[in-house]
């Protein structure tokens, strides 16, 4: 077996050991000790599978007690706090039970979700850990350098499976490197058979002559890179139908039927309660919407290579203004406050400063979520564009450079040359540093790189650049030529990569087009309309009830007892007071607007970016603002056009 570093055999030791419980591996191992249910066998198996896999650190009967015992204590709960504050009926009870029942399903299938969520992680890594691992064995046909190379570079899941391999070779697990390879290609075969075909073909290229190995690791990359296309093709097909009923179920319908609730509270008002209604469409159905796009997300294939932006000194700074307490709150408390002040106490079922006053606390709720969203990832955008373009560019001047020195041109002489041909990119000056260093303080190639204070690294924060380098540096040991090899195999694989990546982004534009016009156009629009509608009706049924009313009294006056009985009876049946507040119809629809378009501004933004959180909320940003201009404005407008055009007291008489 080969010999492990000390410094290998330390990281090693406290990846294994160092690693902190989450939240819901403590809970787990407490609940384990209170349990008293047994678990079936059936799930224990499936929890078994799910936890070994994600390498979740609870056990099956911890994972089983916690999701018993917590929906028994919030049933518990819930149903003591009701009967303290004299609050028990039907309706409150049956709240309880959903409360309950929600909980007990997310946590029932906590480790199902999370192995998902663990190979999603996992899988994005993979076409990187195939190229990696290419590029180590290419340069020196030695497996156990290769998983060490990929594993040393990988920031995600797939590197903790990685390093559970070199660990279980060094810890005698496995007896050798190759055994360890067989276990893990096992594991990933159910999740992605383009990915094991390609970890064959690297293991195999070990024992082949230099010119088969090569064959066989070139086919290995275009293995993956071709899997991951076909993946994605099948994926955007799959996406249409989901799409189409997020659409029709999940925003026009709840929306247009929205604007029957009015009339209904009006002749059944006992059947139509705001509270309850509130609850219906701004918790339980975002939360429907929310876990039916979840689930297809869950399904997606690798998302594309994202930038790594934590080597970046400035990335985890975080800024006065980038915090969700001072300018998002400033922007949107004033608001809010100003229109609930307006609204609290008010009895009046319909008027328009009601509505113009619900609409600001609707505007202020969506400014604070924009700012927040905008300013706490505008000045990492920049980061992150500067690291993506340098990685972009750095394919093209790494092949250049070694196509240069393969011609037998000294390095030195090979970085003047490409600093003029790629003059006007970015990532010229990392090439110009390196010259720089050389020809003023006499450092060597490494050094020049990698020197902790003058190192041109330390202004090019890439863990793509930093791993290639270090992959040519290593490989200039043994001669420039040597290296001139490795950095046009490297570029090679690299713009094989981008290519993917935008070839990827064409294949999913077809879905989030529609997905973009269902946030920004449809569903403000539709919302819109139908806030306008239920102030118009609302306006109109109140008018006609007074206009009534005001006729059956003097009616009733000049027919005595039977007509008092008459009015008696029209009141009862059009109960005006029980119409719900054209400000309250507002602020449901208008939250519910908000969490929609969120939700739709995260799933487009993982299906077209993958999973990073700067472009999630880039895109929050976005979509909000325009849905919630276009909301407003057609809001304002289309109410403005009924009352302009049709008289609705005119009407009445």
């Amino acid at each position: 077996m080969p010999i492990i570093s000390r410094e290998y055999e330390e990281f090693l030791r406290e990846e294994k050991l160092a690693k902190k419980l989450t939240l819901y591996e403590k809970l787990c191992n407490v609940a384990e000790k209170f349990s008293i249910f047994p678990i079936p066998k059936g799930l224990e198996k499936n929890y078994r599978e799910a936890i070994e896999f994600s390498h979740l650190k609870a056990t099956p009967k911890g994972a089983f007690s916690l999701a018993i015992l917590s929906t028994l204590l919030i049933l518990l709960v819930s149903i003591t706090f009701l009967v303290i504050f004299d609050s028990l009926s039907f309706s409150s009870v049956i709240f309880s039970l959903i409360l309950a029942s929600i909980a007990f399903y997310f946590l029932f299938n906590y480790p199902s979700h999370y192995s998902t969520v663990f190979r999603i992680n996992a899988s994005s890594e993979m076409v990187l850990a195939t190229i990696y691992m290419s590029i180590s064995m290419h340069l020196s046909p030695n497996l156990e350098n290769a998983v060490r190379f990929a594993a040393r570079n990988l920031k995600g899941a797939l590197a903790i499976d990685l390093r559970e391999l070199l660990w279980g070779v060094y810890t005698r697990k496995y007896d050798r490197i190759e055994d360890a390879l067989d276990y893990f290609i096992k594991k990933w075969e159910r999740e992605n058979k383009e990915f094991t075909e390609s970890l064959y073909l690297i293991k195999n290229s070990s024992v082949e002559s230099q010119t088969k190995r090569e064959r066989f690791l070139d086919e290995a990359v275009s293995v993956m890179l071709d899997g991951t296309k076909e993946r994605m093709r099948i994926y955007s097909r799959q996406l249409k139908e989901p799409v189409t009923i997020l659409n029709a179920l999940g925003i026009l319908l709840p929306i247009i039927g929205l604007v029957f609730f009015p009339i209904v509270s009006l002749f059944l008002p006992e059947l139509i309660q705001p509270v309850a209604l509130a609850l219906g469409y701004d918790f339980f159905l975002p939360l429907i919407v929310y876990l039916f796009m979840n689930n297809y997300l869950e399904k997606r294939p690798y998302s594309f290579h994202q930038p790594d932006l934590s080597k970046h000194p400035d990335f985890f700074v975080v800024k006065f203004y980038e915090k969700p307490y001072t300018i998002p709150l400033l922007v949107s408390l004033p608001l809010i406050a100003f229109g609930l002040f307006n609204i609290i106490g008010e009895k009046s079922v319909f008027s328009f400063s009601l509505l113009i006053h619900s609409m600001l606390i609707t505007l202020g709720i969506s400014l604070g979520i924009i700012t927040y969203s905008y300013l706490s990832v505008k000045r990492k955008l920049k980061i992150r564009k500067e690291i993506f373009d340098i990685e972009n560019e750095f394919a093209e001047a790494l092949f250049q450079l070694g196509n240069m020195i393969l011609r037998g041109i000294p390095l030195e002489t090979a970085l003047r040359r490409i600093k003029n041909d790629i003059k006007n990119l970015g990532i010229s000056k990392f090439f110009d540093k390196i010259l720089y260093n050389i020809e003023t303080f006499g450092m060597t190639f490494e050094n020049s790189i990698f020197d902790k204070r003058y190192g041109a690294i330390n202004y090019f924060p890439s863990s793509i650049v930093e791993s290639t380098m270090h992959v040519i540096v290593e490989t200039s040991k043994r001669g420039m030529q040597s290296a001139s090899k490795a950095m046009v195999i490297i570029s090679k694989y690299l713009k094989d990569m981008h290519e993917v990546d935008e070839e990827l982004k064409n294949l999913l534009e077809e879905v989030t087009s529609t997905m973009n016009i269902q946030s920004v156009i449809l569903a403000p629009l539709s919302a819109g309309v139908v806030v306008t509608i239920a102030a118009i009706m609302t306006r109109l049924l109140i008018s006609l009830g007074e206009a009534i009313h005001s006729i059956y009294s003097n009616i009733g006056s000049s027919l005595g007892p039977a007509g008092d009985i008459g009015t008696g009876v029209l009141s009862s049946i059009t109960n005006l007071s029980a119409i719900i507040p054209i400000h309250g119809f507002q602020l449901i629809v208008g939250i519910y607007l908000i969490e929609i378009v969120t939700i739709i501004a995260i799933t487009l933004s993982t299906i077209t970016n993958g999973d990073e959180n700067l472009l999630k909320r880039l895109m929050i940003s976005k979509v909000l603002m325009y849905s919630c201009i276009v909301y407003f404005a057609t809001l304002l407008f289309t109410y403005y056009l009924f009352t302009s055009v049709v008289s609705i007291e005119k009407l009445i008489v």
